[in-house]
């Protein structure tokens, strides 16, 4: 009776780790490959800035860490006033175009880019920012080099919004910096989304799935930390923007980033409840706030 009781329990425990390492291997996956699909609903241009209509050039970009990342180039006529665009987990090239033309006509260059992940597809694996930096600096670097810029802002989106603010707190080249709907520190929000979203606490599965993510994809998760990094980037200008009801990254997020930043900062707090619709929510209001920024503190 023992001996089939131990090995009961010894069956038991092997199902259980079997499902643990399953369940795992199933979260990490939805980070490292995130599933990417432009909806008009959402970012409203889905084809290239030809559709707005913008002149742009086709760009390929390099990283220091050798990948090649697709992009478009959209000069503005007589500026060197240059701004990057950073496009979040599960999103493209096209996430930024809403704000586009209104940035275009205020006089601002564009940089957009796919992230690594959509740019090397298997080769290359989304990080929630860790190695995407590297792509925020490939883009600065053609600003700069290739196209002469003489300033350069950055405008990111959730998960680029997040690469942003850590890729400025590094590169003091970037000189003015807008955030819309960050997170302020991975792990939290990924406990938020695993509770939320599947019933998970922070253990044992979400605890493997970072641990499976940080082996996989060559990273560590517990160093995506944006609201560590923001305090660092003072005396240049950031700006926050987060919806009150996001259904995805909590408006919480975007208070603690507030808090952690130094001045010069801004916080608005658009009323939406959709994660990144903040332009849907209010085009016009948004055009011009994110306009008034990047034309006061890029000069």
């Amino acid at each position: 009776m023992r001996k089939k009781l131990i090995i009961l329990i010894s069956i038991l425990v092997l199902l259980i780790l079997i499902l643990a390492l399953a369940g795992s291997w199933y979260f990490s996956s939805m980070v490292l490959y995130p599933k990417s699909r432009c909806r008009t609903e959402h970012y409203v241009y889905c084809k290239d800035p030809s559709e707005i209509p913008l002149e742009f050039e086709n760009i390929t970009l390099q990283t220091s860490d050798d990948v090649q990342l697709s992009g478009w180039y959209l000069p503005a006529e007589n500026s060197d006033r240059t701004i990057v665009l950073v496009h979040g987990h599960g999103g493209s090239i096209h996430e930024g175009l809403r704000f586009a033309k209104t940035l275009h006509q205020a006089g601002f260059n564009l940089v957009a880019y796919n992230s690594r992940v959509l740019s090397q597809g298997d080769k290359a694996l989304a990080s929630m920012g860790y190695h995407e930096r590297k792509d925020v600096s490939a883009a600065v670097d053609y600003a700069l080099k290739e196209k002469k810029a003489g300033t350069v802002g950055i405008l990111g989106f959730s998960m680029g919004a997040a690469t942003a603010i850590m890729s400025m707190a590094d590169d003091k080249r970037i000189q003015a910096g807008l955030f819309s709907s960050a997170y302020a520190n991975f792990i939290d929000e990924m406990a938020e989304v695993g509770e939320r979203d599947f019933g998970l606490s922070r253990s044992p599965i979400l605890s493997l799935a970072i641990r499976m993510i940080n082996i996989r994809g060559n990273m560590d998760l517990y160093e995506v930390i944006p609201e560590r990094d923001i305090a660092r980037i003072s005396p240049r200008p950031v700006f926050i923007m987060h919806c009150d009801g996001d259904d995805y990254v909590d408006y919480s997020h975007a208070k603690r980033l507030y808090a952690a930043a130094a001045d010069p900062k801004e916080l608005w707090t658009v009323q939406c409840d959709r994660h990144e619709y903040i332009w849907n929510a209010n085009p016009a209001k948004a055009e011009q706030v994110v306009t008034d920024f990047f034309s006061r503190n890029l000069k």
